[in-house]
């Protein structure tokens, strides 16, 4: 899946083509049920403005209304992923008192657990990869490893393309 992600950041033409087909990998070769890719916003509620998504979400995401503010809604993985700069894991959707507020929406989808994984450039955090699982428990210390790296060769992919853009911009100008 790593391998199958890195190729599409290599051969990507577009940013929303990159990670929609990073996304389409993680549920095609990775075999989870949903990926997704939100970008932070620097608004008053500190929102995660979803961008690409691939696997069953059925309304998913305009209902968890994910942020990362330091409140509530802010302390399932996606939220403490963006805060911290590192991995946030949900290992079992019915058990973790973290991710209460989505619980019911995420178990009606067959979301068992769920990993954050944050998009950085440089020291800040530009947004965030979230991929779930049907399995609870599926995010062990090694996928957590791999998963990471993808984030972080996701990171880098992003900024390349805008950097390739700006400077296409700056030619054209």
């Amino acid at each position: 899946t790593l391998s199958a992600c890195n190729e599409s950041i290599v051969q990507a033409q577009s940013e929303q083509g990159l990670l929609e087909s990073v996304c389409n990998t993680l549920v095609e070769v990775g075999g989870y049920r949903m990926a997704w890719v939100g970008y932070t916003e620097d608004d008053a509620a500190k929102t995660v403005r979803p961008v690409a998504h691939a696997g069953f979400e059925d309304g998913y995401l305009a209902l968890a209304e994910i942020t990362w503010a330091d409140d509530a809604r802010a302390q399932g993985p996606g939220g403490r992923a963006i805060r911290s700069g590192l991995p946030a894991v949900n290992r079992n959707t019915k058990t973790d008192s973290t991710y209460s507020l989505w619980q019911v929406e995420a178990l009606k989808r067959g979301y068992a657990s769920s990993i954050g994984l944050p998009l950085r450039a440089g020291s800040q955090t530009m947004g965030l990869l979230s991929v779930y699982s049907a399995e609870p428990e599926a995010f062990d210390e090694q996928e957590v490893e791999l998963l990471s790296e993808l984030g972080e060769d996701l990171s880098f992919g992003v900024q390349a393309m805008r950097a390739g853009a700006e400077r296409t911009r700056a030619l054209e100008e």
